[in-house]
């Protein structure tokens, strides 16, 4: 670019020098005659023509000669309307006319910076004309027969200064895309390496005490708080990157809003209650149950915003979650979610502070409160995806609302829409225990099969090993119908992954390899994950670091469920 300026001012100069000369030739040869005549705009036409055919195309710029001894123009060439809206006729007589007709920012700024001007070069001044144009005006200086003049080219910059704007503001974007990369990538080191200090720590001072099973005890249960809080970190921090990196993925299915509306008052019941604070949850206006939607997502959000409200409560208040349909139009359910707490609340301009990634509304919320400042940020882009909106209220000190606002379709639109619908009673939790179970276990990693393997030999399972996916599926192949009442297959393992041993072996020719319970032990803990394994034939997915725990819910779930499509007794 640097290059290319030079060049062309070296052209324009022997140009304007060229045309400086034509028109000091013009003006000597022809100033006599327009004394004694009055045929004055023919000759100014004659030196135009003559000095247009020396510049080239009219049309492209506007080009004035000025006498830097008198001030006064020698050229003015006829487009220069275009730019200044004023004729060449006008300007030869009063050449500040052109200035009065630039808007006053650019006149400005065109005296105040040609007075710094050496002579030296070309000067070079952007200006505005028309409805929205820009002209670039440039100045050169040049001599001939003693004679000093200034030669003023005009041409149109408008492609250019939009293509320029253009470019700046994605400069912009990009820069402050990687600001917050930035600054995003500092408060993840920062968050991350806080609890694993802690974790480390803990296990530091339990080898340091290994004596007094007391203390090493206080120490692992601190360490497992930490890690519980590390792993639900990392979930978050994996899953604002892809919602910024527009990867995150709404998997709609058929889901009972009045059954979600159930799970979310048994999952939060005793841990609300348990700290003294009044727990309700309550559906309103219902005529229809069964909508279409990202379940997972949504108990994401509402999860999240239920444990806020948890977390800010103090004992004796009250957390109240309603489920409400306004609306039912057009095969649509327009349904609002509101958690209502009478916690702390937030002052109103900390509200759209606590929206954004690793912000909370104050320094010590993290360290009176726990959490990441991650947990709303998701909840507003998930509700974003699926084309609703989360609306806050809060007022300090006497507690704070989020609504969340969607509209999501009816599953079956021919449904009585006039009836209201009565939630169905909680279903009885399956009591499963690993005592007795025979388990084929597929894991390539040898310090996560110590700790399976131990785990569920200490609940009473018979485990089998298997290294990778192929030997799983050589040991289910050779052994005998119903040698295992279920499979744990680990994902990412050399040979044949998880997925492809899962579809080996529900293809095969044995009489159980359609029936027997296969469950997903893998790294990879996202929604699209969880698609892929059920789309392998997997009955289940479990996330690591696995929480046996869950392990055992799931397995005995699963289990239960393929006895009963057997006839079979639980």
């Amino acid at each position: 670019m640097t290059a290319y300026i030079i060049v062309y001012s070296i052209i324009m100069l022997c140009l304007v020098s060229s045309v400086v000369a034509i028109c000091v030739l013009y003006v000597r040869g022809e100033k006599r005659k327009l004394e004694k005549t009055s045929k004055k705009s023919a000759a100014a036409n004659r030196g135009e023509r003559a000095f247009l055919e020396a510049v080239g195309n009219p049309d492209s710029a506007a080009y004035i000669v000025i006498d830097e001894n008198t001030r006064q123009p020698v050229y003015v060439s006829r487009n220069v309307s275009r730019f200044f809206g004023v004729s060449s006729e006008e300007l030869l007589t009063d050449i500040d006319a052109a200035v009065r007709a630039v808007d006053k920012k650019y006149s400005r700024a065109f005296e105040r910076e040609i007075k710094l001007w050496d002579g030296s070069g070309a000067f070079r001044q952007e200006f505005g004309y028309g409805d929205g144009k820009f002209a670039l005006a440039e100045v050169f200086k040049a001599q001939n027969d003693g004679s000093s003049y200034l030669a003023i080219s005009v041409r149109d910059i408008t492609d250019e200064t939009t293509s320029r704007k253009k470019m700046k503001k994605k400069l912009d974007s990009a820069l402050e895309q990687a600001a917050a990369k930035s600054s995003f990538l500092s408060s993840m080191s920062h968050e991350i390496r806080t609890p694993m200090n802690g974790v480390m720590g803990m296990m530091s001072l339990a080898r340091m005490n290994i004596n007094d099973p007391e203390k090493v005890m206080g120490y692992l249960e601190r360490a497992g708080d930490l890690s519980v809080f590390l792993l639900g970190m990392i979930n978050d921090i994996l899953d604002i990157s892809k919602i910024e990196s527009g990867k995150m993925q709404l998997f709609n299915t058929q889901f009972d809003v009045l059954g979600f509306a159930d799970k979310i008052k048994n999952m939060f019941n005793s841990t609300v209650t348990s700290k003294g604070i009044n727990f309700k949850v309550e559906t309103v206006g219902f005529t229809a149950r069964y909508l279409i939607g990202d379940e997972l997502r949504l108990t994401q959000v509402v999860t999240n915003l239920v444990s806020n409200a948890n977390k800010f409560t103090p004992p004796g208040g009250n957390i109240d979650v309603t489920f409400k349909q306004l609306d039912a139009i057009g095969g649509k359910v327009q349904l609002m979610i509101r958690v209502r707490d009478t916690g702390k609340g937030i002052a109103p301009e900390n509200i759209r502070k606590i929206m954004r990634p690793f912000e909370q509304e104050e320094a010590s919320t993290a360290h009176n409160y726990g959490g990441t400042g991650l947990g709303l940020a998701i909840c507003d882009n998930i509700v974003r995806m699926m084309d609703g909106n989360i609306v806050i209220d809060s007022t300090p000190g006497k507690g704070t609302d989020f609504s969340v606002f969607l509209s999501l379709p009816v599953a079956d639109v021919k449904q009585d829409m006039d009836r209201p619908i009565e939630s169905k009673p909680q279903e009885k939790e399956i009591d499963f225990s690993f005592d007795g179970c025979r388990i084929l276990l597929a894991e390539d990693n040898e310090v996560n099969a110590e700790i399976a393997i131990e785990i569920l030999s200490d609940e009473g399972a018979k485990v089998t090993l298997a290294r990778d996916g192929r030997e799983a599926v050589d040991i289910f192949v050779q052994t005998e119908p119903n040698s295992f009442d279920l499979l744990l297959l680990d994902i990412q393992m050399p040979r044949l992954n998880g997925r492809e041993a899962a579809s080996e072996i529900r293809k095969c020719k044995k009489s159980d390899a359609e029936t027997v319970p296969i469950i997903a032990l893998s790294a990879d803990a996202f929604v699209e994950d969880v698609k892929l394994s059920e789309a392998a034939g997997m009955d289940g997915h479990v996330s690591k670091p696995v929480d046996f725990e869950e392990l055992r819910k799931r397995a005995g779930e699963i289990i239960a469920a393929k006895k009963a499509a057997n006839g079979e007794k639980l």
